[in-house]
C-alpha cells in the first residue's frame, strides 16, 4: 500500500505540514517503504514510496508528488528540449515539473501510462491533482471552506480529524449490485474519487473538476474490414513493446488466462523478446473452473516459460485478512483472490513488473451481454403492428403461465426495456426486493437510490451514437475503472509487483473508437475484429472458446470446505454484523439456507460479497460505523 499525497490550506496556514505528516501514515501498511514529504505555507506534498516512479520534486515554485509508470517518457523529455538520457530526463517528478512549466495544467493531456499527480505552484497559488485517462491510479480528495486534502488512499484521508468515517449507504448499495463502488462518490459521504480522465484544480478563486480526456466513438470514416485489421493488429502490438520497454528481461512477465486477450499479449511480446517470456497462471482442484489447459496451448504456441499454481480453499482463507485491508473500499469480486495468487507467484519468480490483457472487453465487444443485448434487438425489427398490436396483447390474455409463454413474456418485457435497463436488469437490486434485503432506517438513508443511477449517467454522457458504443462506455467506466483494475493494481502490488495494461494505451483505446460498431460485435459474433485482426497469431481453440473469465470456486468452498464455512457464518450471522444495522439478519440466513441446496453458485457467491463488506468494515472502519439519512 503505497502512493503520494497533498494539502492545501486556503488562508496560507502552517498547519499544513502537520496534517500531510499525518496523512503520509496512512499511505502504508509497509514499514519498508521509503516516505518523503515537501512543504511550505499553506501547502505540502508527500510519499510512501514501494515502487521507483514513485517520486517528489521540489524547486523555489513547484513542490510536486507523483505514482507515474510512464510509457513515453523520451517522448516527453525530447518535448522540453532534453535528451532521453540526461540525468534530469530520467528523473520522473522532474520531468512533470518541467513539463507544467512550460505547458501549465495541460502538461497532464502528454502523459501516457498510469499516473497520479498533486501539484503546488507557489507562484500562481494553484493546487493541481490528477489521473490518468482510465483509473489505472487513484485519487481521493476531501474538501470544506478551509482545507483540501488529496491522496491516493482513504486511509490517508481518515488521519485527519476534519474526516469524519461517515458511512455512504449508496456505496453499500453499489458493491451489492457491481461488487464494488462507483464513482465519484466514496464509501466515505465526504470523500470523493477523481474520475479518470480528470484533473482538479484549486485556488483561492474555487476549485473546479474538468476532464482533460475522454472516450470518444464514431470518429472515423473508414468502415473497411481488412485495412481496420491490419492497423489494429500494428497498433496492440506497438502498445505491447511499448509497455514491455525497459523491464529487464528477468524481471518481466504477463497474466495468462488463455483467453483472447491475455493469450495476444503473450504472443507479441514473444515477439518481441530473445528469451521465452515469463507467463503465470492459475487453476483449480475444481474442473468447471480450470482453465489451465487453454494457458498452456498458449504457452506452447509462443515458446513461453509457463508458471502455474492452483489455489485452495485454504489459501483463500489465509488470505482473505491481507487482501480485503488492501483495497480502499469494500471490494466484493473473488477473482481477486486468483489475481494475488497469480501476481505472487510472478514476484516468487523474479518478476517485478506484469503485463495484463484487461480492458480488450470493453475496447473490442467481448463481453457475453453485447451479444446478448443483440437478441433483444431483433423483437424491434419485426413490424410495429405485429409487436403491439398481436404478439403483446395475446402474451397479456394468456391463461398460460408457464413454459413458452413465460418465457416469451420475459423476452418482450427485457426487449421493451431502455438499453442500459435492460444491461442491468439481473443486478442484485433489481431481482431482490431492497425492503427484504435491508433494515427499515438503512432503506430509508438510501432514499432514491437506484442501480441505473450512475450508469445511466455514463450512457447518457458517452459521445457515441451507437447503442453498443454506449454500452461499451458504460463498462469502461465501470466494469474496468470501477472494479477491474483497482483489483489487479491492488493485487499485484500487495504481492509486490506493477502491472500495465496494453489495451489501454491511448492510441489502442481511440483506435477502438474510429471502428464501426457493427465491427465490434458482428451479428452475435463478439470482438469480430479483434479477432481477425489477430488469427494468424492465436490458436484457433483460444479463438473460438467460450468466454469463462477469471472466475473461483469461492461458492463451493463456502459449502464445503470447514474454514471458509465457520468463517461465512460466524462473521455474517454475528451480532457484531447485525448489529450495523444494514441487513435484514432473516436475509443473510436464508442466504446460507439456499446455497446448501442450490446446485448453482449464485448464492454462494452473493455470500462472498457480504463476507467481503463486513471483513472491510471490521479492519477499516472504527466501530459501529455511522449511518445517516
Amino acid at each position: 500500500m503505497s502512493g503520494i499525497c497533498g494539502v492545501w490550506w486556503k488562508d496560507n496556514s502552517a498547519g499544513a505540514a502537520a496534517t500531510l505528516a499525518a496523512m503520509n501514515t496512512g499511505l502504508s501498511l509497509d514499514a519498508s517503504e521509503r516516505t518523503a514529504r515537501e512543504s511550505e505555507q499553506g501547502a505540502a506534498i508527500g510519499i510512501s514510496a514501494r515502487f521507483p516512479e514513485q517520486q517528489i520534486y521540489r524547486d523555489a515554485r513547484i513542490l510536486l508528488a507523483c505514482d507515474a509508470d510512464l510509457t513515453n517518457r523520451d517522448e516527453l523529455a525530447e518535448a522540453i528540449g532534453r535528451t532521453p538520457e540526461a540525468p534530469e530526463a530520467r528523473q520522473t517528478a522532474a520531468l512533470l515539473a518541467a513539463l507544467y512549466d512550460r505547458l501549465g495544467c495541460a502538461f497532464v493531456e502528454r502523459l501516457r501510462g498510469g499516473f497520479s499527480v498533486v501539484l503546488w505552484d507557489a507562484r500562481e497559488r494553484r493546487f493541481l491533482a490528477a489521473i490518468d485517462g482510465f483509473g489505472i491510479k487513484r485519487l481521493v480528495y476531501y474538501r470544506d471552506r478551509e482545507v483540501l486534502l488529496a491522496a491516493s488512499r482513504i486511509d490517508a484521508l481518515l488521519r485527519c480529524d476534519r474526516v469524519e468515517p461517515e458511512i455512504n449507504p449508496k456505496a453499500i448499495a453499489n458493491v451489492l449490485n457491481f461488487s464494488s463502488n462507483l464513482g465519484p462518490e466514496t464509501i466515505f459521504r465526504r470523500v470523493e474519487r477523481l474520475i479518470p480522465g480528470a484533473m482538479l484544480v484549486c485556488s483561492d478563486l474555487g476549485m473546479r473538476v474538468e476532464k482533460y480526456w475522454d472516450m470518444r466513438y464514431g470518429v472515423g470514416d473508414d468502415g473497411h474490414a481488412g485495412r481496420l485489421s491490419r492497423e489494429l493488429a500494428s497498433t496492440v502490438e506497438r502498445s505491447v513493446a511499448a509497455h514491455a520497454r525497459g523491464i529487464p528481461a528477468q524481471e518481466a512477465g504477463a497474466f495468462l488466462s488463455g483467453g483472447t486477450d491475455s493469450s495476444t499479449v503473450v504472443g507479441l511480446m514473444a515477439r518481441h523478446t530473445q528469451a521465452p517470456v515469463k507467463a503465470f497462471s492459475i487453476g483449480f482442484a475444481e474442473q468447471q473452473f480450470d482453465e489451465l489447459g487453454y494457458a498452456e496451448l498458449a504457452a506452447r504456441k509462443f515458446g513461453a516459460e509457463l508458471h502455474t499454481y492452483h489455489v485452495t480453499a485454504q489459501d483463500c482463507f489465509e488470505a482473505i485478512p491481507r487482501m480485503v485491508r488492501y483495497f480502499d473500499e469494500p471490494y466484493g469480486n473473488a477473482s481477486a483472490i486468483p489475481t494475488y495468487f497469480c501476481a505472487r507467484l510472478a514476484a516468487q519468480n523474479g518478476v517485478r513488473t506484469m503485463l495484463a490483457g484487461d480492458g480488450g472487453d470493453e475496447l473490442f465487444g467481448g463481453n457475453e451481454r453485447y451479444a446478448t443485448d443483440k437478441i433483444f434487438e431483433v423483437y424491434h425489427r419485426l413490424p410495429r403492428f405485429f409487436r403491439h398490436g398481436l404478439l403483446e396483447p395475446v402474451l397479456a390474455w394468456s391463461p398460460f403461465e408457464g413454459g413458452l409463454v413465460r418465457k416469451a413474456r420475459g423476452y418482450v418485457r427485457r426487449a421493451n426495456m431502455p438499453g442500459i435497463e435492460r444491461m442491468l436488469s439481473y443486478q442484485f437490486l433489481r431481482t431482490h426486493s431492497p425492503s427484504e434485503i435491508f433494515e427499515a432506517d438503512f432503506l430509508s438513508a438510501l432514499k432514491d437510490y437506484t442501480v441505473v443511477d450512475i450508469p445511466a449517467r455514463h450512457y447518457a454522457q458517452a459521445a457515441a451514437r451507437d447503442h453498443l458504443d454506449r454500452l461499451l462506455y458504460v463498462d469502461m467506466k465501470i466494469t474496468l475503472a470501477d472494479n477491474d483494475l483497482p483489483k489487479v493494481t491492488c493485487m499485484s502490488e500487495l504481492a509486490g509487483i506493477q502491472t500495465r495494461f496494453p489495451y489501454l494505451d491511448r492510441a489502442v483505446v481511440e483506435f477502438s473508437g474510429r471502428m464501426p460498431a457493427r465491427l465490434k460485435v458482428k451479428g452475435f459474433d463478439k470482438r469480430h475484429l479483434f479477432k481477425q485482426a489477430f488469427r494468424d497469431l492465436l490458436p484457433i481453440e483460444i479463438i473460438q472458446k467460450k468466454k469463462h473469465g477469471f472466475g473461483i470456486p469461492v461458492a463451493e468452498w463456502i459449502n464445503r470446505d470447514k474454514k471458509m464455512r465457520e468463517l461465512s457464518r460466524d462473521t455474517l450471522l454475528s451480532s457484531r454484523a447485525s448489529g450495523r444495522g444494514y441487513f435484514r439478519q432473516s436475509f443473510i440466513e436464508d442466504l446460507f439456507r439456499k446455497a446448501e441446496i442450490d446446485d448453482s453458485t449464485y448464492h454462494g457467491d452473493t455470500i462472498w460479497t457480504f463476507l467481503a463488506l463486513e471483513l472491510w468494515h471490521r479492519q477499516a472502519v472504527h466501530e459501529p460505523a455511522t449511518v445517516t439519512a
